[in-house]
């Protein structure tokens, strides 16, 4: 018997939960997984036998459960090449779209890591824009989970795979949810951004070229510093750093990328021109959500409470070993370390090279690229919700 997990194990479980709430009672659902089997979950044998025995511990639970969906079947689609991921998608949602069945329900699911959970969202919202039909599509016929299998796990529908399991076990209703997208003001000359001295493949995983869109949280500093360390260290070293990255990238954040003024305008609505209030410091980090009560993977509480904007000034290294805690459990609110706001929209003014992060994926900006709008979309990829949310 294989111990490890496959695609399979993911899938049978999975459309087992989904076809026994009752958000899909009386429905035929599709259910498409799109899966990296590079991610740890397969690669790893200590969490693939883990997640094996997990999975196949639910299905038995699951499978003497009543059905209400009138029927569920699957395909799996598995990754080869970055970007492949937004090919697939776009892909399903084109076949979608020309079948265009009135009484099936569809599900996107992704199964990996980060990098694929941000790749799928960034292509489904791309399709939205592409006009009404897809935009119908988008919002009111194809739902979207994300799996908690990678590392980080930023965004997923549950941080762990218990807490996801739970959330199909209970009442659920669809909701769509907003995104962000993240541009310069002005096209950037290249040529330009290379001049900043700094080699943007390097710290790179996004496509190079904006908009970029996060659809948990985007920001910029010392804790996009932190994602690329922990990136780079776990692809030698597969596992979670981020407790051993946070004090390693104090030490050398500074040398690496020397801090300046940031100017931030925050803007209470998307189409205002005017902000309503200004905001110049130095910063250790700069954090954007989609919404308030957002955490970054692992359960990080960077906006702990209905704001969605966190700005944390400048922190020596000592202080910001001795008060990191408090921003994995939200502590930090009411103290000097930071200060939280509800926005729509902020555009930031930066003179330096400088890095962001969006749902764990990181890129660099250059002088170039500021200044560096931040906003909210509409309401748009629809997800899940608990109903007592």
């Amino acid at each position: 018997m294989d111990l490890n997990l496959t695609p399979n194990d993911i899938a049978d479980c999975i459309t087992a939960l989904i076809a026994r709430n009752k958000l899909w009672s009386g429905k035929r659902v599709y259910a498409y997984f799109i899966v990296n089997k590079t991610a740890g979950c397969f690669t790893n044998s200590h969490k693939s036998e883990k997640y094996k025995a997990f999975f196949s511990k639910v299905l038995e639970e699951t499978k003497v459960q009543p059905q209400c969906a009138k029927e569920i079947s699957y395909r799996i689609f598995s990754t080869e090449y970055a970007g492949h991921a937004k090919d697939l998608t776009k892909s399903v949602v084109s076949q979608l779209i020309a079948t265009d069945e009135p009484d099936v329900e569809n599900i996107i699911i992704t199964a990996g890591g980060d990098g694929t959970s941000l790749e799928v969202q960034t292509s489904l919202y791309k399709c939205a824009m592409e006009g009404p039909k897809h935009r119908d599509a988008i919002m009111n016929k194809i739902a979207l989970l994300r799996l908690p299998l990678g590392t980080g796990n930023d965004g997923t529908d549950g941080h762990s795979i218990e807490e996801t399991v739970q959330l199909l076990r209970g009442g659920l209703l669809f909701v769509n949810a907003r995104a962000i997208r993240v541009y310069p003001e002005t096209t950037p000359d290249e040529a330009a951004v290379r001049a900043c001295g700094k080699n943007p493949e390097k710290y790179q995983d996004m496509s190079f070229q904006a908009p970029w869109y996060a659809f948990n949280i985007a920001s910029i500093g010392l804790d996009a510093y932190v994602v690329y360390m922990t990136n780079t260290v776990k692809k030698k070293l597969p596992g979670n750093f981020y407790h051993l990255c946070v004090p390693l990238s104090g030490i050398v954040y500074d040398k690496h990328f020397p801090v300046d003024n940031l100017k931030i305008e925050i803007f209470s609505n998307t189409d205002d021109v005017t902000p309503s209030q200004e905001i110049n410091t130095k910063i250790t980090l700069l954090a954007f959500g989609a919404s308030g009560n957002r955490v970054y993977g692992g359960g990080h509480k960077v906006l702990p409470n209905e704001n969605n904007l966190c700005v944390c000034p400048k922190i020596g290294l000592p202080k910001l070993i001795k008060e990191n805690h408090r921003f994995v459990d939200g502590s930090f609110v009411g103290t000097d370390l930071a200060s939280l706001h509800t926005v729509d929209k902020i555009r930031l003014s930066y003179n330096k090279p400088i890095l962001m992060q969006c749902d764990g994926e990181t890129a660099m900006l250059s002088p170039a690229h500021f200044p560096l709008i931040m906003e909210l979309t509409d309401p748009c990829l629809r997800v899940l919700q608990p109903v007592n949310l």
